[in-house]
């Protein structure tokens, strides 16, 4: 590779890391209103654009009408993306630590209404 090359990735990847930042910090606060319990956190940090919401239904026991709502809601507020040509299902678009979001400190959803998740991918 050339240094031109080179130095044009060097500042390409400067310029995204940037964009990431300042993006982040810009959602971090409707993320922590919509990210409000720890079940939520579970599905948010899942979201890898290639897990689908009936996988996720199976992983985390959450029914997948609950999913859906959630999903629509993180898109909604800008911190998922929709599926497109590439991911064909949901994906994140920050981490939890990106947006703030320590998924410990949650309080996690009543144990009469849906069944509560054990562990957490981030």
């Amino acid at each position: 590779m050339s240094s031109g090359s080179e130095k044009t990735l060097i500042v390409l990847g400067d310029i995204r890391t940037y964009l990431r930042i300042t993006a982040a910090n810009a959602v971090r606060s409707s993320a922590a209103q919509i990210i409000d319990i720890y079940e939520k956190a579970v599905v948010f940090s899942k979201l890898d654009g290639n897990t689908s919401q009936q996988k996720l239904q199976e992983i985390t026991k959450i029914p997948q009408a609950t999913i859906s709502r959630w999903i629509s809601d993180f898109t909604e507020a800008e911190i998922v993306a929709p599926p497109d040509e590439i991911y064909k299902n949901h994906r994140a678009l920050f981490s939890l630590r990106e947006i703030g979001i320590d998924s410990a400190a949650l309080k996690r959803r009543s144990k009469t209404t849906e069944p509560v998740i054990t562990s957490e991918a981030q």
